[in-house]
């Protein structure tokens, strides 16, 4: 390598033991950082709703289901585009059979 020498290093005879332990404790690290923060989170925010807060279940509608599909929908055009869904060439050209 060119530039300038970074020191020397250390030789180690068990180097995937090392870097195993090292992989371990980062792994170890980063659960401890999550759970912390998940307990943290747990404390801040309260399971049960305040009675400022009401919940009325029967004023939700639930949304219309989209309109059924039908194969000439996947062919229309849509706005001098052909909004086709499946599967589009990049070349249609590739499609021509050559003969000789």
């Amino acid at each position: 390598m060119l530039g300038n020498p970074s020191g020397g290093l250390a030789y180690d005879p068990e180097i995937e033991r090392t870097a195993r332990a090292n992989r371990k404790s980062v792994r170890l690290a980063k659960e401890a950082a999550r759970l912390a923060r998940l307990e943290q989170e747990e404390e801040n925010s309260s399971p049960y709703i305040s009675e400022d807060e009401s919940i009325d279940m029967g004023d939700q509608a639930n949304p219309p289901p989209p309109p059924r599909r039908t194969l000439g929908d996947y062919g229309r055009r849509n706005d001098g585009e052909i909004a086709n869904l499946g599967f589009q060439l990049v070349n249609p050209l590739h499609l021509i059979s050559r003969t000789r």
